[in-house]
């Protein structure tokens, strides 16, 4: 009995004809590496918050913050932490200045509130390398940032004894309040793709994609001086055809990009000096979870990791008027730019 021909040469053919391609596939990426052109991006929140930050409001109404930050970033790092030899006497200025509107509603599930934030940021970069750097040649840049915007929700304060507000009873360090406290507020970010971005750039203020990022902020203060306070972040970014600069490569065709997967933090301790002022330390890290893609396969599998320390400080003018400080100081650095920040951080309760 004769086995029907179709029924073997077109499966043979086919896994024939998909073998090829893969292989094909294959050598073209061993002689040219896909380059990593989709990175994480530079915006997200490394150290812009800072003291007591579990804390926010649970009455309806509006707080304001405003955040302006200088960073001065005088080393491109390679995965072993070094100076990378590609760039030469890098010199990376930002200016980042951001505006965050938060809003606590009249809804109060859980005896806490629920809200939303709006954040945008407005960023001014300036750059410059040696003559002789094998790579450099970034654009300065002035823009608006992508905006970041999602729902939150506050606690309620948590105490062992009945007791006034916490941040009222720590600007009354002198009084015998009652404590410790503890708040925490979670929220989910989206990073939406607004900021001025040019394909025939190679830096832009924007990404160029979506970004969720959810994180949980808390508050912890043993006694009415102290105070603890972290964010924890993770962020998952999306694939983008928006593909800035990419360098040509002969036969290849630049589908996609996309950034890999983070987590990163915040922490701050604080002493509280007297009703007004108080003076702690701040720092944050960031590590990515997975590799960037391009044409939705793995580059760069150096990853991004970050580690700065600092001290910090802040002052309260009144109820409604905060200024807090942050100095970050590099202690560790793999594969990015990296360098000295300075933040001062306004708050305005309404």
């Amino acid at each position: 009995m004769k086995t029907p021909r179709s029924k073997l040469q077109f499966p043979t053919l086919a896994l024939m004809v998909a073998a090829t391609v893969v292989s094909m596939q294959a050598l073209c990426l061993a002689q040219a590496p896909l380059p990593d052109v989709v990175k994480p991006p530079p915006g997200i929140n490394l150290g812009s918050t800072s003291f007591y930050d579990g804390f926010g409001r649970t009455k309806p109404g509006v707080t304001v913050l405003q955040y302006f930050r200088w960073s001065d970033n005088t080393e491109v790092s390679d995965a072993n932490g070094d100076e990378n030899a590609s760039f030469l006497n890098p010199r990376i200025e930002s200016f980042p200045a951001l505006t965050q509107l938060i809003v606590a509603t009249k809804w109060h599930p859980f005896g806490g509130a629920a809200g939303f934030s709006v954040l945008v940021p407005l960023v001014e970069l300036h750059t410059s390398f040696a003559a002789n750097s094998p790579k450099g040649a970034l654009d300065n840049e002035f823009g608006i940032g992508d905006v970041i915007a999602g729902p939150t929700f506050q606690s309620k304060y948590f105490v062992h004894a009945p007791a006034r507000n916490p941040l009222k009873a720590a600007a009354s360090a002198g009084s015998a309040e009652p404590g410790p406290y503890l708040a925490y507020r979670a929220q989910v970010l989206v990073q939406i793709p607004t900021g001025n971005f040019n394909p025939a750039k190679s830096s832009n203020v924007g990404s160029g994609y979506w970004a969720v990022a959810p994180y949980l902020a808390a508050t912890y203060m043993p006694s009415r001086r102290i105070e603890m306070s972290t964010r924890l972040h993770y962020q998952y970014n999306l694939p983008t055809t928006r593909i800035a600069n990419p360098p040509p490569i002969p036969n290849l065709v630049y589908v996609n990009g996309q950034a890999g997967q983070l987590v990163y933090g915040n922490i701050t301790g604080s002493y509280r000096l007297s009703r007004k002022l108080y003076f702690g330390t701040n720092g944050y890290g960031v590590y990515q979870l997975s590799p960037d893609k391009t044409n939705n396969i793995n580059v760069g599998h150096a990853r991004e990791t970050q580690l700065y320390l600092g001290p910090g400080g802040g002052y309260d003018f009144s109820r409604a008027n905060t200024l807090n400080v942050n100095l970050y100081l590099k202690l560790e650095a793999h594969n990015t730019a990296s360098g000295t920040s300075l933040q001062l951080l306004y708050i305005h309760r309404f």
